[in-house]
Protein backbone atom coordinates (compact mmCIF):
# COMPACT_ATOMS: atom_id res chain seq x y z
CA UNK A 1 0.00 0.00 0.00
CA UNK A 2 1.45 3.38 -1.02
CA UNK A 3 1.80 6.25 1.52
CA UNK A 4 -0.69 8.32 -0.51
CA UNK A 5 -3.31 5.57 -0.38
CA UNK A 6 -2.73 5.08 3.34
CA UNK A 7 -3.23 8.81 3.89
CA UNK A 8 -6.46 8.85 1.87
CA UNK A 9 -7.86 5.85 3.73
CA UNK A 10 -7.05 7.42 7.10
CA UNK A 11 -8.62 10.70 6.00
CA UNK A 12 -11.79 8.91 4.90
CA UNK A 13 -11.86 6.92 8.15
CA UNK A 14 -11.73 10.18 10.15
CA UNK A 15 -14.45 11.72 8.00
CA UNK A 16 -16.89 8.90 8.76
CA UNK A 17 -15.91 8.58 12.42
CA UNK A 18 -16.23 12.32 13.06
CA UNK A 19 -19.83 12.38 11.87
CA UNK A 20 -20.77 9.67 14.35
CA UNK A 21 -18.66 10.54 17.37
CA UNK A 22 -20.39 12.42 20.25
CA UNK A 23 -19.00 15.87 21.05
CA UNK A 24 -18.10 17.24 24.47
CA UNK A 25 -19.71 20.68 24.72
CA UNK A 26 -17.14 22.31 27.00
CA UNK A 27 -13.99 20.83 25.42
CA UNK A 28 -11.77 23.55 23.92
CA UNK A 29 -9.20 22.24 21.44
CA UNK A 30 -6.06 24.32 20.75
CA UNK A 31 -4.33 22.82 17.66
CA UNK A 32 -0.75 24.01 17.04
CA UNK A 33 2.13 22.86 14.87
CA UNK A 34 4.75 22.80 17.64
CA UNK A 35 5.88 24.55 20.83
CA UNK A 36 7.04 27.62 18.89
CA UNK A 37 3.54 28.11 17.49
CA UNK A 38 1.99 28.13 20.96
CA UNK A 39 2.22 31.88 21.48
CA UNK A 40 0.38 35.15 21.07
CA UNK A 41 -3.41 35.10 21.46
CA UNK A 42 -3.80 31.32 21.48
CA UNK A 43 -1.29 30.89 24.33
CA UNK A 44 -2.65 33.68 26.54
CA UNK A 45 -6.26 32.70 26.00
CA UNK A 46 -5.40 29.08 26.82
CA UNK A 47 -3.69 30.17 30.04
CA UNK A 48 -6.88 31.96 31.09
CA UNK A 49 -9.40 29.37 29.83
CA UNK A 50 -7.56 26.48 31.51
CA UNK A 51 -8.29 28.14 34.87
CA UNK A 52 -11.99 28.53 34.03
CA UNK A 53 -14.23 26.01 35.85
CA UNK A 54 -16.50 25.40 32.84
CA UNK A 55 -13.82 24.54 30.27
CA UNK A 56 -11.72 21.48 29.55
CA UNK A 57 -8.72 22.66 27.53
CA UNK A 58 -6.52 20.47 25.34
CA UNK A 59 -3.44 21.52 23.35
CA UNK A 60 -3.18 19.29 20.27
CA UNK A 61 0.27 19.38 18.65
CA UNK A 62 1.75 17.93 15.46
CA UNK A 63 5.25 17.57 16.94
CA UNK A 64 6.15 16.19 20.36
CA UNK A 65 9.39 18.02 21.10
CA UNK A 66 9.88 21.07 23.31
CA UNK A 67 6.80 20.96 25.52
CA UNK A 68 8.52 20.13 28.83
CA UNK A 69 5.43 18.89 30.60
CA UNK A 70 3.13 21.71 29.45
CA UNK A 71 0.29 19.26 28.90
CA UNK A 72 0.17 19.05 25.11
CA UNK A 73 -1.22 15.93 23.42
CA UNK A 74 0.35 14.50 20.27
CA UNK A 75 -2.20 14.20 17.44
CA UNK A 76 -0.89 10.85 16.21
CA UNK A 77 -1.85 9.05 19.41
CA UNK A 78 -5.07 7.52 20.70
CA UNK A 79 -5.47 10.35 23.21
CA UNK A 80 -4.89 12.96 20.50
CA UNK A 81 -7.32 11.34 18.09
CA UNK A 82 -10.01 11.17 20.78
CA UNK A 83 -9.53 14.85 21.62
CA UNK A 84 -9.81 15.72 17.90
CA UNK A 85 -13.06 13.76 17.67
CA UNK A 86 -14.60 14.98 20.95
CA UNK A 87 -13.98 18.73 20.73
CA UNK A 88 -17.00 20.95 20.16
CA UNK A 89 -15.05 24.22 20.30
CA UNK A 90 -11.81 24.67 18.35
CA UNK A 91 -9.53 27.66 18.91
CA UNK A 92 -7.26 28.69 16.02
CA UNK A 93 -5.16 31.74 15.21
CA UNK A 94 -4.64 31.52 11.44
CA UNK A 95 -7.09 29.45 9.40
CA UNK A 96 -8.38 25.92 9.06
CA UNK A 97 -4.84 24.87 8.18
CA UNK A 98 -4.09 25.06 11.92
CA UNK A 99 -6.16 21.90 12.40
CA UNK A 100 -4.76 18.47 11.46
CA UNK A 101 -6.93 16.73 8.86
CA UNK A 102 -9.32 19.68 8.81
CA UNK A 103 -10.85 18.46 5.54
CA UNK A 104 -12.11 15.39 7.43
CA UNK A 105 -13.77 17.45 10.15
CA UNK A 106 -17.52 18.09 10.19
CA UNK A 107 -17.61 21.81 11.01
CA UNK A 108 -21.40 21.76 11.20
CA UNK A 109 -20.90 20.04 14.57
CA UNK A 110 -18.13 22.40 15.70
CA UNK A 111 -17.75 25.99 16.86
CA UNK A 112 -14.61 27.40 15.29
CA UNK A 113 -13.18 30.47 17.05
CA UNK A 114 -10.43 32.33 15.19
CA UNK A 115 -8.43 34.52 17.58
CA UNK A 116 -6.16 35.65 14.74
CA UNK A 117 -2.70 36.95 15.74
CA UNK A 118 -2.84 40.71 15.76
CA UNK A 119 -4.76 43.88 15.00
CA UNK A 120 -4.44 44.22 11.22
CA UNK A 121 -3.35 47.35 9.39
CA UNK A 122 -2.56 45.41 6.21
CA UNK A 123 -5.17 43.52 4.24
CA UNK A 124 -5.79 40.01 5.57
CA UNK A 125 -8.19 37.29 4.50
CA UNK A 126 -10.68 38.67 2.00
CA UNK A 127 -9.20 42.19 2.22
CA UNK A 128 -5.70 41.04 1.20
CA UNK A 129 -4.44 41.81 -2.28
CA UNK A 130 -3.85 39.12 -4.89
CA UNK A 131 -5.25 36.25 -2.83
CA UNK A 132 -6.93 33.27 -4.48
CA UNK A 133 -10.67 33.31 -3.73
CA UNK A 134 -10.98 29.53 -3.57
CA UNK A 135 -8.08 29.25 -1.10
CA UNK A 136 -9.62 31.96 1.08
CA UNK A 137 -12.97 30.17 1.15
CA UNK A 138 -11.25 26.96 2.17
CA UNK A 139 -9.19 28.57 4.95
CA UNK A 140 -11.73 31.00 6.40
CA UNK A 141 -15.08 29.34 5.78
CA UNK A 142 -17.64 29.48 8.56
CA UNK A 143 -15.82 30.44 11.75
CA UNK A 144 -18.33 30.78 14.55
CA UNK A 145 -16.62 33.98 15.64
CA UNK A 146 -13.44 36.00 15.72
CA UNK A 147 -12.33 38.78 18.07
CA UNK A 148 -11.37 42.42 17.76
CA UNK A 149 -10.05 45.26 19.91
CA UNK A 150 -12.46 48.12 19.14
CA UNK A 151 -15.36 49.23 16.96
CA UNK A 152 -12.90 50.33 14.26
CA UNK A 153 -11.06 47.02 14.36
CA UNK A 154 -14.41 45.23 14.24
CA UNK A 155 -15.12 46.78 10.84
CA UNK A 156 -11.77 45.52 9.54
CA UNK A 157 -12.28 42.01 10.89
CA UNK A 158 -15.84 41.78 9.55
CA UNK A 159 -14.61 42.66 6.06
CA UNK A 160 -11.58 40.37 6.32
CA UNK A 161 -13.58 37.29 7.36
CA UNK A 162 -17.00 38.21 5.88
CA UNK A 163 -18.77 37.89 9.21
CA UNK A 164 -21.78 39.73 10.65
CA UNK A 165 -21.24 42.10 13.55
CA UNK A 166 -22.52 39.72 16.23
CA UNK A 167 -19.83 37.18 15.30
CA UNK A 168 -16.92 39.59 15.75
CA UNK A 169 -16.55 39.92 19.51
CA UNK A 170 -15.11 43.15 20.88
CA UNK A 171 -12.97 41.73 23.67
CA UNK A 172 -9.47 43.05 23.13
CA UNK A 173 -6.60 40.70 22.28
CA UNK A 174 -5.57 38.13 24.91
CA UNK A 175 -1.88 38.59 24.11
CA UNK A 176 -2.07 42.21 25.23
CA UNK A 177 -3.04 41.30 28.78
CA UNK A 178 0.64 40.70 29.58
CA UNK A 179 1.53 44.28 28.64
CA UNK A 180 -0.49 45.56 31.58
CA UNK A 181 0.42 42.90 34.15
CA UNK A 182 2.83 43.45 37.01
CA UNK A 183 6.12 41.57 36.61
CA UNK A 184 5.34 39.23 39.51
CA UNK A 185 1.99 38.28 37.94
CA UNK A 186 3.57 37.00 34.72
CA UNK A 187 3.89 33.28 34.02
CA UNK A 188 7.28 31.80 35.03
CA UNK A 189 8.53 31.47 31.43
CA UNK A 190 7.66 35.11 30.75
CA UNK A 191 9.55 36.22 33.85
CA UNK A 192 12.54 34.27 32.53
CA UNK A 193 12.25 36.06 29.18
CA UNK A 194 12.06 39.38 31.00
CA UNK A 195 15.17 38.59 33.06
CA UNK A 196 17.06 37.65 29.89
CA UNK A 197 16.33 40.93 28.12
CA UNK A 198 17.11 42.96 31.25
CA UNK A 199 20.51 41.29 31.48
CA UNK A 200 21.22 42.12 27.83
CA UNK A 201 20.17 45.76 28.22
CA UNK A 202 22.42 46.35 31.26
CA UNK A 203 20.34 49.33 32.33
CA UNK A 204 20.33 51.01 28.91
CA UNK A 205 17.20 52.30 27.18
CA UNK A 206 15.85 50.00 24.50
CA UNK A 207 14.96 51.39 21.08
CA UNK A 208 13.11 48.41 19.58
CA UNK A 209 13.05 48.12 15.79
CA UNK A 210 10.31 45.85 14.39
CA UNK A 211 10.26 45.98 10.57
CA UNK A 212 7.51 44.03 8.86
CA UNK A 213 8.07 41.28 6.31
CA UNK A 214 8.36 42.23 2.66
CA UNK A 215 7.77 39.74 -0.13
CA UNK A 216 10.50 41.38 -2.20
CA UNK A 217 13.76 40.81 -0.31
CA UNK A 218 15.48 43.74 -2.03
CA UNK A 219 12.95 46.05 -0.34
CA UNK A 220 14.28 45.17 3.12
CA UNK A 221 15.86 47.93 5.20
CA UNK A 222 19.49 48.75 4.53
CA UNK A 223 21.30 51.42 6.53
CA UNK A 224 24.42 52.98 5.03
CA UNK A 225 27.62 53.17 7.06
CA UNK A 226 27.15 56.93 7.51
CA UNK A 227 23.56 56.45 8.68
CA UNK A 228 24.69 53.81 11.17
CA UNK A 229 27.32 56.22 12.48
CA UNK A 230 24.77 59.00 13.04
CA UNK A 231 22.34 56.63 14.73
CA UNK A 232 25.11 55.17 16.89
CA UNK A 233 26.21 58.61 18.10
CA UNK A 234 22.65 59.57 19.01
CA UNK A 235 22.01 56.36 20.91
CA UNK A 236 25.29 56.67 22.79
CA UNK A 237 24.39 60.17 23.96
CA UNK A 238 21.15 58.83 25.45
CA UNK A 239 22.61 55.58 26.85
CA UNK A 240 20.34 53.59 24.53
CA UNK A 241 20.74 50.44 22.45
CA UNK A 242 19.20 49.59 19.07
CA UNK A 243 17.34 46.30 19.50
CA UNK A 244 16.21 44.53 16.31
CA UNK A 245 13.62 41.80 15.84
CA UNK A 246 13.26 40.97 12.17
CA UNK A 247 10.50 38.87 10.65
CA UNK A 248 11.43 35.15 10.50
CA UNK A 249 11.28 35.23 6.69
CA UNK A 250 13.58 38.26 6.40
CA UNK A 251 17.33 37.79 5.80
CA UNK A 252 19.87 39.20 8.25
CA UNK A 253 19.87 43.00 8.24
CA UNK A 254 23.18 44.84 7.88
CA UNK A 255 24.04 47.57 10.41
CA UNK A 256 27.67 48.30 9.64
CA UNK A 257 29.29 50.18 12.53
CA UNK A 258 26.22 50.19 14.78
CA UNK A 259 25.98 48.15 17.97
CA UNK A 260 22.80 46.10 17.58
CA UNK A 261 21.10 43.76 20.01
CA UNK A 262 19.52 41.22 17.65
CA UNK A 263 16.65 39.43 19.41
CA UNK A 264 15.24 37.77 16.29
CA UNK A 265 16.22 34.31 17.55
CA UNK A 266 16.29 35.11 21.26
CA UNK A 267 14.56 33.20 24.09
CA UNK A 268 11.83 35.86 23.98
CA UNK A 269 9.13 33.98 22.07
CA UNK A 270 6.50 36.57 22.98
CA UNK A 271 6.93 39.93 21.31
CA UNK A 272 5.07 41.36 24.31
CA UNK A 273 8.17 40.74 26.44
CA UNK A 274 10.17 43.02 24.15
CA UNK A 275 7.41 45.64 24.03
CA UNK A 276 7.26 45.74 27.83
CA UNK A 277 10.94 46.67 28.01
CA UNK A 278 11.10 49.02 25.01
CA UNK A 279 11.37 52.74 25.76
CA UNK A 280 10.68 53.58 22.11
CA UNK A 281 9.25 51.46 19.30
CA UNK A 282 10.45 51.97 15.72
CA UNK A 283 8.43 50.25 13.02
CA UNK A 284 6.79 50.60 9.63
CA UNK A 285 3.66 48.56 8.83
CA UNK A 286 3.83 45.97 11.60
CA UNK A 287 0.71 46.12 13.74
CA UNK A 288 2.84 45.69 16.88
CA UNK A 289 2.73 49.46 17.30
CA UNK A 290 -1.02 49.20 17.98
CA UNK A 291 -0.34 46.81 20.87
CA UNK A 292 2.42 49.16 22.07
CA UNK A 293 -0.05 52.05 22.37
CA UNK A 294 -1.28 50.45 25.59
CA UNK A 295 2.03 51.33 27.26
CA UNK A 296 1.80 55.07 26.47
CA UNK A 297 5.36 55.29 25.14
CA UNK A 298 6.64 56.90 21.92
CA UNK A 299 6.26 55.24 18.52
CA UNK A 300 8.52 56.35 15.64
CA UNK A 301 7.98 55.32 12.02
CA UNK A 302 10.48 54.50 9.31
CA UNK A 303 8.42 53.95 6.14
CA UNK A 304 11.11 54.35 3.48
CA UNK A 305 9.01 52.47 0.89
CA UNK A 306 5.56 53.79 1.79
CA UNK A 307 4.19 54.37 -1.72
CA UNK A 308 5.43 51.10 -3.20
CA UNK A 309 4.30 49.13 -0.14
CA UNK A 310 0.77 50.53 -0.36
CA UNK A 311 0.66 49.79 -4.08
CA UNK A 312 1.96 46.22 -3.79
CA UNK A 313 0.69 45.05 -0.40
CA UNK A 314 -2.14 47.41 0.46
CA UNK A 315 -3.22 48.93 3.78
CA UNK A 316 -6.67 48.89 5.36
CA UNK A 317 -6.54 52.52 6.47
CA UNK A 318 -5.28 55.94 5.50
CA UNK A 319 -1.94 55.38 7.22
CA UNK A 320 -1.26 59.05 7.80
CA UNK A 321 -4.53 59.35 9.72
CA UNK A 322 -4.12 56.31 11.96
CA UNK A 323 -0.38 56.30 12.63
CA UNK A 324 0.47 57.99 15.96
CA UNK A 325 3.06 60.39 14.60
CA UNK A 326 4.84 61.51 11.47
CA UNK A 327 5.37 59.02 8.63
CA UNK A 328 9.12 59.24 8.08
CA UNK A 329 10.08 58.25 4.54
CA UNK A 330 13.71 59.38 4.74
CA UNK A 331 16.45 58.47 7.18
CA UNK A 332 17.02 62.10 8.19
CA UNK A 333 13.34 62.53 9.06
CA UNK A 334 13.38 59.27 11.03
CA UNK A 335 16.50 60.35 12.93
CA UNK A 336 14.95 63.72 13.83
CA UNK A 337 11.78 62.09 15.18
CA UNK A 338 13.80 59.54 17.12
CA UNK A 339 15.78 62.38 18.69
CA UNK A 340 12.52 64.02 19.82
CA UNK A 341 11.31 60.75 21.32
CA UNK A 342 14.59 60.22 23.19
CA UNK A 343 14.43 63.77 24.54
CA UNK A 344 10.78 63.69 25.53
CA UNK A 345 9.85 60.07 26.24
CA UNK A 346 6.09 60.64 26.30
CA UNK A 347 3.45 60.25 23.56
CA UNK A 348 1.78 63.25 21.94
CA UNK A 349 -1.94 64.00 21.57
CA UNK A 350 -2.10 62.20 18.22
CA UNK A 351 -1.02 58.98 19.92
CA UNK A 352 -3.68 59.35 22.62
CA UNK A 353 -6.34 59.78 19.90
CA UNK A 354 -5.18 56.71 17.98
CA UNK A 355 -5.09 54.62 21.16
CA UNK A 356 -8.81 55.34 21.67
CA UNK A 357 -9.51 54.28 18.07
CA UNK A 358 -7.91 50.86 18.44
CA UNK A 359 -8.39 49.92 22.09
CA UNK A 360 -11.82 49.87 23.69
CA UNK A 361 -10.36 48.16 26.77
CA UNK A 362 -7.11 48.97 28.56
CA UNK A 363 -7.62 46.89 31.70
CA UNK A 364 -5.69 43.66 31.02
CA UNK A 365 -8.86 41.52 31.09
CA UNK A 366 -9.17 40.63 27.40
CA UNK A 367 -8.81 36.87 27.93
CA UNK A 368 -11.52 36.94 30.55
CA UNK A 369 -13.90 38.64 28.11
CA UNK A 370 -13.27 35.94 25.49
CA UNK A 371 -14.04 33.36 28.19
CA UNK A 372 -17.30 35.17 28.96
CA UNK A 373 -18.35 35.07 25.30
CA UNK A 374 -17.50 31.37 25.07
CA UNK A 375 -19.45 30.63 28.24
CA UNK A 376 -22.46 32.16 26.48
CA UNK A 377 -21.69 30.01 23.42
CA UNK A 378 -22.03 26.88 25.53
CA UNK A 379 -25.68 27.78 25.99
CA UNK A 380 -26.24 28.09 22.22
CA UNK A 381 -27.02 24.96 20.24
Amino acid sequence: MTPHLTFELFRYFLLILDRLFPKTENLLLFPVQDRQEFRDNIRFFHDSASRHPEFECVILCYQKGGWNGDGAIFFHSLEGLLAWLRARIIIIHHGRGDIPYSDSMDFRRRKLINLWHGIPVKGIGYTAKNEDEQTLRQQFKAPRATICSSELDQLAMRASFRLPRNRVWTTGLPRNDMLLQAENDLAPDLREESAWIQEKLQGRKMVLYLPTWREELEDSTEFTRDQCRKLSEMLERHDAVFCVKKHPNTPTLDFDGLEVLDVSDSPCREVGTLLRHAHILVTDYSSAWIDYLLLDRPVVSYCYDLESYIENRGLLYDYEYIFPGRLNQTFDSFLAELQKALNNGTPDRQQVRVKRLFHKYCDGNNSRRVCDYLTSELQVA
